[in-house]
């Protein structure tokens, strides 16, 4: 929630747009709140409001990564930032000397938000995202801030705190938070053997339908890259194939959003055998870090009771269908690698 004395109606004096803008709430995502800044000549934007200050170096690495991949010849558009007055690349609300929230002022970019359901569309998605991570991977060392420095990205989340102790004051059921510390034990194990073998690079971490727009079965926009970092470069798959056929995954129709990603972003950026083989593993850890991290919001104040008990109601769900399905997921890779 927003800071009652956030005045959203008066942000637009902070960049060189005219105002005042016609705002109308967007969906955000976890750590944001977006809104739609229609001005009146008919311009529009996509305005930003992040109230948790600790995001601030993250966000400022996020401008710094998309001003470097703005240089790059890629076929889809990038959200970047607008300039405020001073030159910065986001505005500080601010009452009273305090500090509320900071924004970010991006364009409202075309296109609209993909069927996940759709292989054509999956096929089409993973593709770009190869693009995409083609492009990364040549960005110079030193591109992302030293909140993200080269190592580890969802490995840091597991390994960077005590999530088994943690585990104890979640307010679920005891069998429950029984389940949740075998799942994370069994992820500890297999961290520093991931990270000791696996190659790493930077990536985007976030590639999901959400965070994409299509058009014509085209990908016309990339956007969210607040969490892009290095870390191994099969997680980049993992990220994507945990979200895209998500609402799919138990009935067996997943698997055909699955190949069409698959297929057709290993077309553009092959990955190895090992690589490919780790992937059950490093989906298990792609879940695990995603847990955590609401933890570490939960824990913060940033989640409320019911939230944290849906969020781990939701692992558990994916824990058992990778379990279930593993021997089956690893014959889909078999068949990626050979196609």
């Amino acid at each position: 929630m927003l800071d009652k004395r956030i005045d959203l109606r008066q942000l637009w004096q902070a960049w060189p747009i005219r105002g005042p803008w016609r705002l109308s709430s967007l969906k955000g995502g976890t750590n944001n709140q977006l809104w739609r800044a229609e001005t009146a000549n008919g311009e529009r934007y996509a305005l930003r409001v992040v109230p948790d200050l600790t995001q601030l170096e993250r966000f400022r690495s996020e401008a710094a990564l998309l001003f470097a991949l703005s240089k790059a010849d890629l076929p889809f558009s990038l959200p970047l930032p607008v300039p405020t007055h001073n030159g910065e690349d986001m505005a500080f609300l601010e009452d009273g000397g305090e500090t509320l929230a900071l924004a970010t002022l991006l364009p409202y970019l075309s296109g609209e938000r993909p069927d996940r359901n759709n292989p054509l569309l999956a096929q089409s998605a993973g593709a770009a995202l190869a693009v995409l991570d083609n492009a990364l991977a040549a960005l110079p060392e030193g591109v992302v801030s030293s909140g993200r420095e080269r190592g580890y990205s969802y490995g840091n989340l597991v390994l960077g705190s005590d999530p088994l102790v943690a585990t104890e004051q979640l307010p679920v059921a005891r069998d429950k938070v029984g389940q949740v510390h075998h799942m994370i034990s069994s992820v500890l194990q297999e961290v520093a053997s991931l990270y000791g073998r696996l190659p790493q690079q930077l990536l985007h971490l976030d590639y999901v339908p959400s965070n994409i727009l299509m058009q014509d079965q085209r990908v016309t926009a990339v956007f969210d890259f607040e969490f892009a970092g290095y870390d191994l470069r099969i997680m980049e798959l993992a990220v994507a194939l945990s979200w895209w056929p998500v609402r799919l995954m138990g009935t067996g129709k997943e698997w055909e959003v699955m190949d069409a990603f698959a297929m057709s972003y290993l077309a553009g950026l092959p990955l190895s055998e090992e690589e490919l083989s780790a992937l059950p593993s490093v989906l298990r850890l792609r879940e695990v870090g995603s847990l955590i991290h609401r933890m570490q919001r939960y824990f913060a104040g940033l989640e409320t009771d019911v939230e944290m008990q849906e969020r781990v109601e939701h692992s558990l769900w994916r824990e058992a269908w990778l379990l279930a399905s593993r021997e089956l997921l690893l014959q889909h890779t078999a068949a990626w690698l050979s196609s």
